[in-house]
């Protein structure tokens, strides 16, 4: 009996330590490339993909609307040269807990990007040409971050009681959108820097009364419609001299004509995409 015992103690032993090993084979952070294999599209491989895992995806055009799941990592594997088109019409890509979009174009839906959940980043992105809207976040900002968001025919980033304690609107190009460059409703705390906002149809920036705690500064804000407001102390107001923006999507500045002023850190300001 005491044979039997000191046995079925050992593999009680083992089969824990096999309980405990097993999920963390499961749940290895892997890198799924889109195309490979069986998976042709990115929602193919937000299927099998799982928290903590990153998804690769090769040049090309992706017609589809995808839900990127909390912990995943969604990357082009070169910048802007993955498209991901939303057919005219929805959500492109809505965004869970934690995960992060880098170095996609995001076009041809009716909003290009929602996110309501917290720890998400917006990367290196183009989020151009969207029915409405370029950027949408309720409740938690973004980090939304050396983006492009243009030509959108509704704001190019909307916001409603976003709050954050670190993430920011930092260093993004906001421009030629048919509404607001940057407009910020509810209650709303968020910080703005950095950006080049310029040549909006309607105001650079637009806060709602209750966001007056919002941070904004260092920002360019050039040749917008001109505000009911005057905009925040230590900002800017100076042409950005985009090289080629409507026919090349080149959003970089001419050195000849552009540009002195500096970023927080030093940088060119908007997106840093060199």
């Amino acid at each position: 009996m005491i044979k039997n015992l000191k046995q079925n103690f050992s593999n009680s032993k083992y089969s824990v330590f096999l309980m405990v090993l097993i999920p963390v084979i499961l749940y290895a952070n892997i890198t799924i490339i889109v195309p490979s294999n069986e998976i042709e599209s990115i929602s193919a491989a937000l299927v099998k993909a799982r928290p903590g895992d990153t998804i690769l995806v090769e040049n090309g055009k992706y017609r589809e609307k995808i839900f990127v799941k909390s912990g995943i990592v969604l990357k082009a594997r070169n910048l802007h040269k993955a498209v991901i088109d939303g057919m005219g019409k929805g959500t492109v890509v809505t965004l869970g807990s934690n995960a992060k979009i880098i170095g996609f174009v995001i076009q041809n839906g009716t909003i290009g990007v929602f996110s309501k959940n917290a720890g998400v980043n917006i990367l290196q992105c183009q989020i151009v040409r969207n029915w409405l809207t370029g950027i949408i976040a309720v409740r938690h900002l973004p980090q939304i971050e050396d983006n492009i968001i243009a030509f959108n025919r509704a704001s190019g980033f909307q916001g409603w009681d976003v709050r954050s304690t670190t993430a920011a609107i930092n260093h993004n190009t906001i421009a030629f959108n048919a509404n607001h460059g940057i407009a910020v409703g509810g209650t709303s705390n968020i910080t703005v820097e950095n950006n080049v906002v310029a040549y909006n149809e309607r105001f650079a920036l637009k806060l709602s009364s209750g966001s007056g705690k919002s941070k904004v500064t260092k920002n360019n804000f050039y040749s917008n419609l001109k505000q009911l407001k005057k905009l925040p102390s230590g900002n800017y107001d100076f042409n950005p001299a985009f090289l080629s923006p409507r026919t090349a999507m080149d959003f970089k500045s001419d050195p000849k004509e552009c540009c002195q002023i500096k970023s927080s850190d030093n940088e060119n300001l908007g997106a840093r995409l060199e």
